[in-house]
């Protein structure tokens, strides 16, 4: 297809770009650790930079290339003249990770939420904070807040935030927060893991970064990891992005990003049916006896409810719920269930349960989970696509 044909988001997730395999209905996986050239002037005008061409599977590679289109592509989807570049890792953390060291050096300061992935906040506390970076949490709720803190950090280099939040399902106004980093000539940078550019896409809302865990809604199916950075600015992307996931060796592997573009195939009709699945969970679980409050952006009474219908399709397939037992009460669901899987990770087709306080954000430290409202009864429930009947019955005799 030609650049003139406009095609919808589904046609982008499902068609494969024919340059790479012409002759076959499917992509193959190019399992080479590297490519061949038919000259020696050939290979001269590749690594001299003056022809493009795959070199080596850790600089990048068919499979990898023809998914980084498709999904820069859909995170900027019907917005107007906007050209992006992105980028896949072997991770989500190691595109997190390539975000922090491409924009952050020595004596900056970022300012980050504090209800995000708690290996995220581990990233913060050690790591970067080691590398002499000032990392500060604060509540992105708060505007005007965010805004005298953004002023007065007179080395902020970028602002993080992650929407909705990992586990406390918050949603953040990410114009606002875009415009009070551009302001202090700051970076923004967003996880849209939870939304997926189908329900959300940061980039209409002045956003510069965009991160990803692939391994999540994005592949679906929980069958490999992966991670994805786009951003506006393509120059930096292609040179200080690249350099980082070229020489940390932090490539995604053919087969599992073979695995990333059958996920994608199926995108919006598996969304579709998280949102509808987590709507009814939500519903049935805000009036049960055993639950204190239940985290769902639809409901009209979360205080984010409006900025979720500003920038948000719908209200995306994880809940979070506070149980009235606290702990005891949360161990005693998990080990009941049946259904529900219990596991640490989410966005795959079955429902998955977890308890983050002592899972996902065990190395957070206790004071800062309580202070962001991740508390030890709180549950979070990544909502699949089995039968609603079945998932609400399991979660009927777990809380009994």
């Amino acid at each position: 297809m030609n650049d003139k044909f406009k095609k919808g988001f589904d046609t982008i997730c499902i068609k494969d770009d024919s340059v790479y395999a012409p002759t076959s209905h499917t992509t193959p996986i190019f399992a080479s650790s590297t490519f061949i050239y038919e000259s020696a002037e050939k290979a001269m005008d590749v690594f001299r930079g003056n022809e493009e061409a795959f070199i080596y599977g850790r600089w990048n590679h068919p499979n990898v290339e023809l998914v980084e289109n498709k999904l820069t592509q859909l995170e900027c989807y019907a917005i107007d003249d906007l050209k992006a570049q992105g980028y896949l890792f072997s991770t989500g953390m190691a595109a997190i990770a390539a975000l922090f060291n491409s924009v952050l050096k020595t004596g900056d300061t970022i300012i980050a939420q504090g209800n995000i992935y708690g290996t995220t906040v581990e990233l913060l506390n050690t790591i970067i904070q080691e590398r002499g970076v000032q990392v500060i949490y604060t509540d992105l709720d708060n505007l005007e807040a965010l805004r005298e803190l953004a002023k007065a950090s007179k080395s902020l280099k970028l602002i993080y935030a992650e929407t909705p939040s990992n586990p406390t399902i918050n949603a953040y106004d990410l114009a606002a927060i875009a415009t009070i980093a551009h302001e202090c000539n700051a970076l923004m940078a967003v996880d849209n893991t939870f939304a997926t550019p189908y329900l959300q896409q940061p980039f209409a809302q002045g956003v510069d970064l965009i991160v990803h865990s692939t391994t999540k809604f994005l592949n679906g199916h929980g069958t490999a990891l992966g991670g994805f950075l786009v951003g506006r600015d393509i120059d930096f992307m292609k040179q200080q992005v690249w350099k980082q996931r070229k020489l940390q060796g932090a490539m995604l592997a053919p087969f599992d990003a073979w695995l990333l573009n059958q996920g994608l195939k199926t995108l919006s009709l598996r969304m579709d049916r998280h949102v509808e699945n987590a709507r009814l969970v939500a519903m049935y679980l805000e009036t049960h006896t055993a639950v204190n409050k239940v985290n769902y952006l639809g409901f009209e009474t979360h205080p984010q409810h409006a900025i979720a219908l500003k920038q948000m399709r719908e209200f995306g397939g994880v809940i979070s719920f506070e149980l009235k037992g606290g702990l005891e009460a949360g161990i005693r669901l998990m080990n009941r269930v049946q259904l529900c899987t219990l596991t640490a990770s989410l966005g795959t087709a079955d429902t998955l349960i977890q308890h983050p306080a002592s899972m996902t954000h065990f190395n957070v430290p206790k004071a800062q989970r309580e202070q962001f409202g991740i508390g030890d009864g709180l549950i979070r429930l990544s909502v699949g696509l089995e039968y609603i009947g079945d998932i609400i019955s399991d979660l009927e005799q777990g809380l009994a």
